[in-house]
């Protein structure tokens, strides 16, 4: 009988190891670093430029949030899948400008509940959000449960979407919210529990803005209890810099709020229980103080120079040619490896102007390899 010998341990370092995989196919491969915080000039890009236009989209987004809550709270989902879910709203929304998925928006939004549900380990399938979503617009018929054929093309329709979604958020699915951070406030400078309540309401309210997308959460939990304070007359002295924060980045927020209570108050939980006249009074109040601290919208995520350098996230770069490519054309084209850790993306980015530069023989400039 033979004896059979064990193959050698795999060393850690090996170049089969995943943890050291190296780009071998560098033709038409793109890398998208997720980016979870984005400018104001990177989301102006991205938003309508027709007025109209415009007006519509906020309009829709607003419709599809008050959805999202209605269904997760139908559902009684916590109320940070309902945050996520709305940031992966909002997202798809700023990189896929699909027609049809523009029109069928319930569709992305039950999409993006249904993502949210997973990344938030609330665990429900598709069917279960798309049944509760046709109870509730269809109160006086007979409620369907999750196994009715009415359900079979919806369910469909999310699966497509739903790789779609992922890839707007660059598969990065790091999510922190503000209402945990607001409880922490609260206690911190001693809020009453009155006025904590507004503070939580005003805070879902805030996801229904594109805030989230520019600011961190602890800047949202400080904006939300900042304007608490002046929509109840109180005030309290708060150090931003403690907290590392801005004290503009923190006003940037309160004016997206007094703007979304100002022009869209049937949407939202607080805007209606204030007159019209209170937050246009406020926003006059806000922009005087904000002439003393600077305009600095984009300054929200902190980290100023990276923002504003970095392409949107729709549009990543073929490193191996140095062409700009956008999110409806790459993936079938090519390669699209998305990446999380800025140092990966140095690297391999590193690796393919390399490779590009070898190809094109030296001195050659990696933009020039395509032709």
């Amino acid at each position: 009988m033979h004896s059979v010998q064990s193959a050698p341990p795999r060393s850690p370092h090996s170049p089969e190891s995943p943890a050291t995989t190296q780009v071998q196919s560098f033709a038409n491969t793109f890398i998208q670093r997720s980016r979870p915080y984005l400018s104001d000039e990177q989301i102006e890009a991205l938003l309508p430029k027709d007025s109209q236009l415009e007006a519509k989209d906020t309009t829709t987004r607003l419709s599809a949030c008050v959805w999202i809550m209605q269904v997760g709270q139908n559902m009684q989902f916590p109320v940070r899948t309902m945050a996520t879910a709305m940031i992966l709203y909002h997202r798809f929304r700023l990189f896929n400008r699909n027609p049809f998925l523009e029109h069928n928006w319930m569709d992305v939004a039950a999409t993006s509940l249904f993502v949210a549900c997973k990344i938030e380990d609330t665990l429900k399938k598709s069917r279960e959000i798309l049944a509760a979503s046709y109870n509730l617009r269809h109160p006086q018929a007979e409620p369907i449960n999750s196994d009715n054929q009415l359900l079979d093309d919806g369910t469909k329709r999310v699966i497509g979407i739903e790789r779609m979604i992922l890839e707007s958020s660059s598969f990065d699915f790091r999510y922190r919210h503000a209402q945990p951070l607001i409880i922490k406030f609260a206690k911190r400078f001693n809020f009453s529990k009155e006025l904590t309540q507004k503070a939580w309401d005003i805070s879902i309210d805030v996801y229904k803005t594109l805030a989230p997308l520019k600011a961190t959460p602890h800047a949202l939990a400080l904006a939300v209890l900042d304007l608490a304070m002046r929509l109840e007359g109180e005030k309290i002295n708060i150090q931003y810099e403690e907290f590392e924060v801005t004290r503009d980045s923190v006003l940037s927020i309160v004016d997206d709020l007094l703007d979304l209570y100002t022009n869209h108050r049937s949407y939202t939980l607080v805007g209606t229980q204030y007159d019209s006249n209170t937050y246009l009074t406020h926003r006059i109040e806000l922009n005087k103080e904000r002439q003393t601290h600077g305009n600095g919208h984009h300054k929200h995520n902190g980290n100023v120079q990276d923002s504003l350098n970095s392409p949107p996230n729709d549009v990543c770069y073929n490193l191996a040619n140095g062409q700009v490519t956008n999110a409806t054309d790459r993936g079938t084209h090519g390669t699209v490896r998305f990446m999380i850790d800025p140092s990966r993306e140095r690297s391999e980015r590193h690796l393919l102007d390399r490779h590009a530069h070898d190809s094109n023989g030296t001195g050659a400039s990696p933009s020039n390899a395509s032709s």
